[in-house]
């Protein structure tokens, strides 16, 4: 380097001599260059030639000072030492970036090698690996939809798991780095025409921008999949683990290239990835330069924000139950519970508790520990009774699980007691953090209270709410999420057949029961009991032979037209044991009429009664009732099973069932269903030689000859 001494030269003479003399020695030392570093030193050159032609054109001023300053330019900050950091100004700073050095990624092969290339195929492979796996993972969470929901979005999550989306889409957005390199690539291409770079290489746009807007689809791919990974899962753990499966994904180029570059994938592979390559600008497009990276700030805060709003409005509309059913339908099985404790005021007794009496529709009636409570409505049309008080499903956090209870049903005779289940649960799911009944009951197994915990219960949770006609079967409108049913079907989902006006049993052709019309029910013009039909026959009087299984041949061939084995069976093979009436007025083998004949209430009922056939939640009865039912008097928007005593297993009160159907939930009305004579009642007698303990339904006795061949059939012609 040329030193001059203050006495030789002044002013601004003395500062381009100083520049002139480094220019010679960079000339000088260019000879000696290899042709590798050929370019850096024609950086230097021009940088040189423009600070000489700023000297030349500057007025006089200090000339300490611009000593100091072509001196900074050169490694040399005037009299500060060496070791002293010199702050940079954002002039400086920028010029460092005149020189980009292309990112260490298989994109970079697609745009510096030759398109016939296995480095540039490498590059494709690589892009199109980190797309097909992409793809894949947002089709599976697009498979996730349900009718209603077509994200698969749950129906609601816990505090901590909603901080952890929120978290992950910020982390995510922060994370993904294809968008922001692809929009820097494009605008160091289009820096070059501003530059107008000519001695140095020109990378045509093309190459810049077609690998880079593959770097923006994969970039957009993967926030795409973010999102909808993060607000399907329910745990944040699966939150996390899904962020970091997604980015490792969408890195592949990253490792492809960094494992080229170690030479695991052949030597041209290494070569290509081995050698640097940079896009080359200068001053002119530094202006140019600060409103890229504007619009990339600009693009990332896009993205969060994008992501955090989204995610705020999912927040909103699971809150306001958008994405879980508002009505669903419960059915419960043939569980029991002989002593359970009925509280009414001041009042407690044992009772019968059948929990398929409290099945039907449950509605969403505000929440319950943050999730949703649903209350037990009518059995006419799924309103909300008026006086009688529903069962509820909530969840209970003491024991994590969803529960079924009821107000007035404790689990010991007084609820202040330490064996007194946690909510009063009388039925309780497996433990679940799921907001979602419906999706919960679909693959688990309850447990039941019957005095103990009986497990593997099963119970299904149905969802009212309908999004088209395919959800009424067709066969009605959906309109505003409930089905509208057409003059010949009826039920929830218009899934049932109207119901015949008049039916017969299989016993006696002659005595059939007719369809309780409703001329009031703007949705069908027949009594709805737990959604089917009531059939009724007034003015019966004395035993009801016509659906009873013995009969009295003696008295009367005509209820004698079915054929039953007797006591010794056939072929040797036992049948079913005779247990006729002596006499068609003396019942001590029964002792439904041995218990409630002796009372002159129920002489006088036999005088004069309705017969009434009627749906219960799971299983048909056949009850005695007093005369006078009609339309106007039948209050079957409070009609409750087990609040209004159908069978509550007491004796004394359980004098109007007197048949019963098989469980049955598939079919709209009782033609072609199973019934069976009840005898034996679950009250033992109290007096007598032997103690029995009969089941609680008591002995049922089948009423027809062969299973599945129903008790009742329509009558066509009426």
């Amino acid at each position: 380097m040329t030193n001059f001494s203050s006495n030789e030269m002044d002013g601004p003479v003395r500062m381009v001599s100083i520049a002139r003399g480094n220019m010679e020695n960079i000339q000088m030392t260019r000879r000696q260059l290899s042709w590798s570093d050929f370019n850096d030193l024609m950086e230097q050159q021009k940088a040189m030639q423009e600070r000489i032609k700023t000297l030349e054109q500057q007025p006089i001023g200090s000339e300490e000072e611009k000593v100091d300053s072509l001196g900074a330019e050169n490694g040399n900050a005037g009299d500060s030492t060496p070791d002293e950091e010199v702050p940079l100004n954002e002039s400086q700073i920028e010029a460092r970036y005149d020189k980009y050095e292309l990112p260490e990624s298989t994109y970079t092969l697609l745009m510096t090698e030759n398109l016939i290339s296995i480095p540039f195929a490498t590059g494709i492979i690589a892009a199109a690996i980190s797309m097909m796996c992409l793809v894949l993972a947002l089709k599976n969470e697009l498979d996730n939809e349900t009718p209603g929901n077509p994200l698969g979005l749950p129906a609601g999550v816990r505090t901590e798991v909603r901080m952890a989306q929120y978290l992950g889409v910020l982390v995510g957005v922060l994370m993904e780095d294809e968008i922001p390199q692809a929009l820097e690539l494009i605008g160091k291409g289009a820096e070059q025409k501003i530059a107008a770079i000519s001695d140095a290489r020109f990378f045509s746009m093309r190459r810049v921008v077609l690998p880079s807007l593959l770097r923006m689809v994969v970039g957009y791919t993967f926030l795409c999949c973010l999102f909808l990974t993060v607000v399907q899962e329910n745990t944040v753990l699966d939150i996390f683990f899904d962020v970091l499966a997604l980015e490792f994904v969408e890195s592949i180029d990253d490792i492809i290239f960094g494992l080229s570059k170690r030479g695991f994938f052949g030597r041209k592979l290494r070569v290509a990835t081995n050698n640097t390559h940079h896009i080359e600008t200068t001053r002119e497009s530094h202006t140019f330069r600060r409103w890229t990276k504007r619009f990339i700030r600009f693009v990332y805060i896009f993205n969060v924000l994008l992501g955090i709003v989204t995610l705020t409005y999912v927040t909103i509309t699971q809150q306001q139950g958008h994405y879980r059913c508002k009505s669903v339908l419960v059915a419960f099985g043939d569980a029991l519970w002989e002593e359970a404790f009925v509280t009414i005021g001041d009042v407690t007794e044992k009772r019968l508790l059948i929990y398929s009496h409290f099945n039907g529709i449950y509605k969403e009636n505000g929440t319950h520990h943050g999730r949703p409570r649903y209350t037990e409505q009518n059995k006419e049309d799924g309103d909300p009774f008026q006086s009688t008080t529903g069962a509820e499903i909530v969840y209970c956090e003491d024991v994590e699980a969803w529960v079924l209870r009821h107000k007035h049903i404790r689990t010991s005779l007084y609820s202040e007691q330490e064996n007194e289940n946690e909510c009063s649960w009388l039925l309780q799911s497996p433990q679940t953090e799921s907001y979602d009944i419906v999706e919960l009951a679909e693959g688990s197994e309850w447990f039941v209270w019957n005095g103990l915990i009986e497990s593997n219960y099963k119970v299904s949770i149905e969802c009212n709410d309908c999004n088209d006609n395919s959800g009424c079967n067709h066969n009605g409108n959906c309109v505003n999420e409930k089905c509208d049913c057409g003059d010949d079907h009826f039920g929830i989902h218009c899934q049932f057949k109207r119901p015949c006006n008049v039916i017969r049993s299989e016993k006696d052709n002659t005595t059939t029961l007719e369809l309780l019309g409703d001329p009031f029910d703007d949705e069908v013009d027949f009594v709805e009991v737990y959604g089917r039909p009531m059939y009724v026959v007034r003015n019966m009087s004395g035993k009801p032979e016509s659906f009873l299984r013995l009969a009295y041949p003696d008295d009367d061939d005509k209820y004698y037209n079915v054929k039953y084995p007797d006591s010794t069976g056939a072929d040797g093979v036992a049948g079913l044991a005779s247990h006729r009436h002596f006499h068609p007025d003396f019942f001590a083998d029964d002792d439904f009429f041995e218990l409630n004949n002796e009372t002159s209430e129920f002489q006088e009922l036999l005088k004069n009664y309705t017969f009434v056939l009627q749906y219960t939640g799971r299983r048909w009865y056949g009850r005695i009732i007093p005369p006078g039912i009609t339309e106007a008097s039948f209050k079957e928007e409070e009609h409750h099973a087990f609040w209004d005593h159908t069978f509550s297993g007491l004796g004394s009160q359980d004098n109007s069932t007197l048949i019963i159907s098989a469980p049955t939930s598939g079919l709209g009305s009782p033609v072609g269903v199973d019934f069976y004579e009840m005898r034996r009642r679950n009250v033992a007698f109290e007096t007598g030689i032997h103690d029995y303990d009969y089941s609680p339904y008591g002995v049922l006795i089948p009423l027809v000859e062969y299973e599945g061949s129903g008790f009742f059939h329509c009558n066509k012609d009426d």
